[in-house]
């Protein structure tokens, strides 16, 4: 049990770090913002991607846990779908293509990091497969994160500059 618990903590820790953080806008300017349509839209699909949360039961397997963490990654790719479908239109499949090489890029990557250094043999297998997958859905929610904020840096100064006569 103490196992579990430990495993548990360990595993939320990134959660927690990463719900702690809040991106800001960089620019203190005073600017228009996006507004309307693209405003509403841009403003479901941040709150659909703080949606995308690591849902687990109270004492969960790692199968459990991979599946929820799994399900973080799908919610956040299913979310960067949606905005290229809609403000990537003349580049859709290559942005597309660009964006699934990068999420298996980091599946593959977190696993290096966890199952395949040298030091990892103590913890390769089970507990490692499950924080590589824990990482890579994060990285690939904080991918989406940033695909948004540039979307709407993006709409602000559209409407800065349609506002100007």
């Amino acid at each position: 049990m103490k196992f579990v618990l430990s495993l548990i903590i360990t595993l939320s820790l990134p959660i927690l770090t990463l719900a702690a953080e809040e991106k800001t806008s960089t620019y203190t300017e005073e600017q228009e913002k996006c507004s309307g349509e693209e405003d509403v839209f841009l403003q479901s699909l941040e709150e659909e991607l703080a949606n995308c949360k690591v849902q687990m039961p109270d004492v969960p397997s790692t199968a459990d846990m991979n599946e929820a963490y799994y399900k973080v990654g799908d919610c956040s790719i299913a979310v960067a779908n949606k905005l290229f479908d809609r403000n990537y239109k003349k580049y859709n499949d290559q942005v597309k293509k660009n964006f699934d090489t990068l999420v298996k890029a980091y599946y593959a990557c977190a696993h290096d990091m966890y199952e395949y250094s040298d030091f990892a043999s103590w913890g390769s297998g089970t507990i490692a497969n499950t924080e590589a997958i824990a990482t890579a859905s994060f990285w690939i929610r904080d991918l989406v994160k940033e695909y948004l904020y540039q979307a709407r840096i993006e709409c602000d100064d559209k409407a800065g500059f349609d506002s100007v006569e």
